[in-house]
């Protein structure tokens, strides 16, 4: 019982043998097949549950995004406002996040509202100070707890940057 491998062209070179069909439409699985209304009813058709949407035949979670990015353009790094779209989802903002790196210490930053953003305000400087952030690179944040992001930094060639910690401030930075 072995499988048979096809040429793809005749032996001119020319023509295929056995061509691929645009579009390929799978019979409908059992499961799928008892969820699917006929005749245009609404019969079937199950209430999606709360806080998600259906998409395809299945349903995804509508809470708000967890990644943002940021580009770093200027030379000043006071302050991080965070996306809109990434805060707006937050049931509560919180008053510090930690930031967690590549290397498993965490760094306090406090959160304010400015100009009506979510911003990383005190000890964001300092974090950038201190992991050599510059013009250029990009740094990307991770909701991981509602009080904890992943922070990965880039350089500019697209490398990710791995700072050792001990130039870290006891004050500022605990390992985990």
């Amino acid at each position: 019982m072995g499988t048979e491998v096809l040429p793809a062209l005749d032996n001119k070179g020319k023509h295929a043998l056995h061509p691929i069909p645009y579009e390929v439409v799978l019979p409908p699985t059992a499961e799928e097949d008892q969820k699917t209304p006929e005749g245009g009813d609404d019969e079937g058709v199950e209430e999606p549950p709360i806080n998600k949407h259906r998409n395809y035949g299945h349903y995804h979670q509508e809470d708000g995004s967890t990644h943002f990015c940021k580009v770093i353009v200027a030379l000043k790094l006071e302050c991080i406002p965070m996306p809109l779209d990434f805060t707006k989802h937050f049931v509560v903002v919180p008053t510090e996040f930690k930031l967690r790196n590549n290397t498993g210490y965490s760094w306090k930053v406090t959160v304010k509202l400015m100009n009506g953003r979510v911003t990383l305000d005190q000890g964001w400087a300092t974090y950038a100070v201190v992991h050599q952030i510059k013009i250029g690179y990009m740094v990307t944040f991770k909701l991981l707890t509602p009080d904890t992001l992943k922070v990965i930094i880039f350089d500019d060639d697209g490398i990710e940057v791995v700072n050792k910690c001990g130039k870290h401030d006891e004050a500022f930075a605990t390992k985990e």
